[in-house]
C-alpha cells in the first residue's frame, strides 16, 4: 500500500536527522506498537548505514579535474 511506504520514508527520512541512540526513542514514539512498520524503518537505517558515504566520497585514487 502506498501510504504504508509512505510512512515509512517519512519515518526513516526523519530518524536520519538523529543520532543512534535518539533514534530508538524516536521510533518508539513514531512506530507505537506496529512492530512490523518499526522492523522496516530500522532495516532501512541499517541499509544507509552500512553504505555510509560510498556515494559521496570519489573512488580511493580518482583524480579531481
Amino acid at each position: 500500500m502506498k501510504h504504508d511506504s509512505d510512512l515509512e520514508i517519512a519515518i526513516f527520512t526523519e530518524a536520519l536527522k538523529l543520532s543512534p541512540p535518539e533514534r530508538e526513542t524516536f521510533l518508539e514514539r513514531s512506530c507505537g506498537s506496529d512492530e512490523h512498520l518499526r522492523r522496516k524503518v530500522q532495516a532501512l537505517l541499517r541499509a544507509h548505514d552500512r553504505l555510509g558515504s560510498f556515494l559521496e566520497e570519489p573512488p580511493s585514487g580518482a583524480t579531481k579535474h
